[in-house]
């Protein structure tokens, strides 16, 4: 092939590549705060439109979307970053990002797909052309349809929103799980410290009632119910470190290491509903869903294709017509043509290719609407359910305080009697029991109080 066809076939085509190239070079050197510049579409209701618009501003590399931010004062928020950082389900979400981030490689490219380089050769085998010959070369793109970039893009932001909300969904996921772990090993250490208390006073009084054993004062059975009680609180105060050890290191293993000591939080105050994590990931799932049925409208055919190609032929045909003078001598001449052209690919919309897309985007849109719908009765109902069991734990930790108070004299009383030779052993230790009980229960209470608090911060989608 000449070289001047070949230059011909590739002029048109050729000035496309700086452009491409400087596209690319733009998009390697701009930051990512500036690549992320559409918009998200508007919610169905008011309040959720507004806090979809405001987070789309957000950064893609604030990935780590809180909400609310307001710290709650106490250990959970340190905990919480060290246990977000190795949770394998968050780093899955961050991998997700950046893998959505890089679509915008796409929608910034001057063509929707990869161009493209054909060409073709043919000789003649047989026939009265001799030696014939055909080169041809083209080199072509995909286009862009009318709205179909900017709808992309759309796609692409919204993706990124949602992610970012489903980040923050999974910090306050998270958020639970420490929230429970930590209670738990609270109340195994009020555990210990009752069974402690217990094995304090069953030595004390088991020594009391060995020396009286031993003056005469009492019979051999009263020393032997000493050592059941002490033998019975040794075995409790055993097991109950050995579950404070078990609820320590489920905690340490959530959070890396950091132990739970300290105070977790306090309560926080009402917060907007439409902030709850739980109701702004569905509307970023239904804001994607509205970018995709965009897409959809926007792309109504596959992208059509232009191209630009050059053609060269020749073969060898014989100028002397013997036809006319047979005594003519045969002379060979070589025949040139060369052709530049542009070809174009369009294809044509179709009802089975159009409408599934629609009908699934428009499906979509009702899942994520739905959705909304449920968690936000699902919202409301916790929160109302944990304010309620907040105030009753709180009354129930005044009567556990009161009932312990009034165990705690009764006991003594008990043991003042006992020492009088007013009352036996046996009803020293059923006193006891009933003191036991109280405390069990009043330290129960006030975990019960802590348990609660956090409820209602979880409730509300506090996630430090």
């Amino acid at each position: 092939m000449r070289p001047s066809a070949v230059l011909a076939a590739f002029s048109l085509f050729a000035f496309a590549w700086p452009f491409e190239a400087s596209v690319s070079a733009q998009e390697q050197e701009e930051p990512a705060e500036t690549r992320i510049t559409a918009s998200v579409k508007p919610s169905p209701k008011k309040s959720p439109e507004k806090s979809t618009k405001q987070s789309s501003k957000q950064s893609p590399k604030k990935a780590h979307v809180q909400a609310p931010t307001r710290r709650s004062g106490g250990v959970l928020a340190k905990h919480l970053e060290m246990a977000v950082l190795i949770d394998a389900q968050s780093r899955s979400l961050e991998a997700q990002f950046r893998a959505i981030s890089a679509r915008y490689a796409t929608a910034n490219s001057l063509t929707p797909g990869s161009p493209y380089v054909a060409g073709y050769q043919r000789n003649s085998a047989a026939g009265n052309l001799r030696n014939y010959n055909e080169t041809e070369l083209e080199a072509g793109m995909p286009l862009w349809l009318p709205g179909q970039r900017d709808a992309f893009a759309g796609t692409v932001s919204t993706g990124l929103l949602e992610v970012e909300e489903r980040l923050a969904l999974r910090r306050l996921e998270v958020a639970g799980v420490l929230r429970d772990a930590w209670w738990t090993a609270q109340r195994a250490a009020r555990e210990v410290s009752v069974a402690r208390n217990r094995v304090a006073t069953a030595r004390d009084i088991g020594a009391d009632m060995t020396r009286r054993v031993e003056l005469g004062d009492a019979a051999k059975a009263d020393a032997l119910l000493a050592q059941n009680e002490t033998l019975a609180a040794e075995t409790e105060l055993a097991q109950s470190e050995g579950a404070v050890k078990v609820a320590r290191i489920t905690y340490m293993s959530l959070t890396g290491g950091a132990p739970p000591d300290g105070a977790l939080e306090s309560v926080r105050p009402p917060i907007d509903i439409e902030d709850h994590p739980a109701l702004r990931t569905p509307l970023a799932a239904l804001a994607r869903a509205r970018a995709q049925a965009e897409l959809v409208d926007a792309t109504p055919i596959d992208s059509p294709e232009i191209g630009i190609f050059g053609r060269q032929e020749h073969n060898d045909q014989y100028a002397t017509d013997r036809s006319l003078d047979p005594m003519e001598p045969i002379t060979n001449q070589r025949t040139d043509a060369t052709t530049v052209g542009v070809r174009m690919r369009i294809p044509l919309p179709t009802f089975g290719r159009n409408e599934p897309r629609r009908a699934e985007a428009l499906a979509e849109m009702d899942r994520a609407t739905a959705e909304y719908e449920r968690a936000r009765r699902v919202v409301l109902a916790e929160i109302k359910a944990a304010r309620v069991a907040l105030a009753a734990a709180q009354r129930a930790v005044k009567l556990a305080n009161s009932r312990l108070t009034v165990a705690n004299d009764q006991f003594e009383l008990s043991r003042k009697s006992f020492k009088l030779g007013e009352i036996s052993a046996f009803d020293l230790y059923r006193v006891r029991q009933i003191q036991l009980e109280a405390q069990r229960m009043e330290a129960n209470a006030e975990v019960n109080v802590g348990v609660a608090v956090s409820r209602l911060n979880q409730a509300q989608g506090y996630s430090p």
